[in-house]
C-alpha cells in the first residue's frame, strides 16, 4: 500500500466540493496552521486518527467520527506521531439552498449558529446509526462520476445530510455533546477577543483583565490554540475582513 498523503479534490458543482485523502499526513501540510473556511466543512475520517484545535478546544478524532467545522471557527490540525489516516471533506456552500428561495435558516442557521469550538464531534456510533457514513460515500461516488444526474443526486445527499446534523443539533442536550480537552481561562481570553476584535487588543490589555503574566498568557494560547493571541486576533480579522467582501459580491 502506498502510504504518501494523497489529496483527491472534486469540485461536483458549485456548492459542494468533496476531498478524499489518503496516507501520512507530511507535516509542512496547510493543515498544520490556523486558518478557517469560507464553507460548512464536514469531515468523516474512514480509517485512523487525528487531533485538532478548533476555537482553544482540543478534539481527539478516531475512526468512524465526524468533525463539523463552520465558517467563523478558527481550527488548526495537531502535529502527532505519524499514522496512515483516511478520510472524506465535504464543503458545503450556503448557495446550496438558493434554488429553495434562498431560505437558509433551517439547514444552515442552526449548524452554523452554534458556540464557537463547542459540539463539534460526533462520534463513531452516532454516525452509523444516523447512517451518515452511508452518504458520505454516496456522495463520493456521486463527485467521482461527474455526470450532471450525479451532480444532482449528491445534492440531494448533501441535503439529507445537513437534515440530519440538525436533527441531532436540535435534539441533543449538552449532556450528549463530547466534551473536547480545554481550558477555562483560554476559553474566556477567546470570547474576549471575539466580542472586541476590531479594538485595540494586546497582551498587556489581555494580562490586566484577566490578572496573568503576559508570558503565561501566551504560554496557554500556544498549548490550546496553537498560536499566540496576536497571531489568533489577527487571523480572527482576517475572516472579518473575507467576509465583508463575500457580502458585497454580486
Amino acid at each position: 500500500m502506498n502510504y504518501d498523503y494523497q489529496k483527491e479534490c472534486y469540485d461536483a458543482n458549485p456548492h459542494c466540493k468533496l476531498h478524499y485523502s489518503h496516507g501520512i499526513p507530511r507535516i509542512e501540510s496547510n493543515l498544520y496552521y490556523l486558518h478557517y473556511d469560507e464553507n460548512l466543512i464536514i469531515e468523516y475520517m474512514r480509517k485512523g486518527e487525528v487531533s485538532k484545535r478548533i476555537e482553544g478546544n482540543i478534539y481527539t478524532i478516531g475512526e468512524g467520527d465526524l468533525i463539523i467545522t463552520v465558517p467563523s471557527e478558527l481550527h488548526v490540525a495537531i502535529k502527532t506521531e505519524e499514522c496512515y489516516v483516511e478520510r472524506l471533506s465535504l464543503h458545503v456552500s450556503e448557495s446550496l439552498l438558493s434554488a429553495f428561495g434562498g431560505d437558509r435558516t433551517v439547514f444552515f442557521d442552526t449548524i452554523v449558529g452554534k458556540q464557537k469550538g463547542v459540539g463539534n464531534l460526533i462520534i463513531a456510533e452516532v454516525v452509523k446509526e444516523q447512517g451518515i457514513d452511508i452518504l458520505l460515500n454516496q456522495c463520493l461516488e456521486y463527485a467521482k462520476k461527474g455526470t450532471l444526474e450525479a451532480q444532482v443526486l449528491m445534492n440531494c445527499k448533501v441535503i439529507e445530510l445537513l437534515s440530519k446534523l440538525v436533527n441531532l443539533a436540535q435534539t441533543s442536550s449538552p449532556d450528549d455533546m463530547v466534551t473536547p480537552s480545554s481550558n477555562k481561562n483560554v476559553n474566556e481570553m477567546i470570547d474576549y477577543i471575539n466580542r472586541h476584535y476590531t479594538e485595540d487588543v494586546t497582551l498587556d490589555i489581555l494580562a490586566a483583565r484577566f490578572h496573568f503574566s503576559k508570558y503565561y498568557i501566551s504560554h496557554l494560547f500556544r498549548d490550546y490554540v496553537g498560536v499566540s493571541p496576536y497571531e489568533y486576533l489577527i487571523t480572527r480579522r482576517l475572516y472579518l475582513f473575507n467576509d465583508l467582501v463575500r457580502q458585497k459580491q454580486p
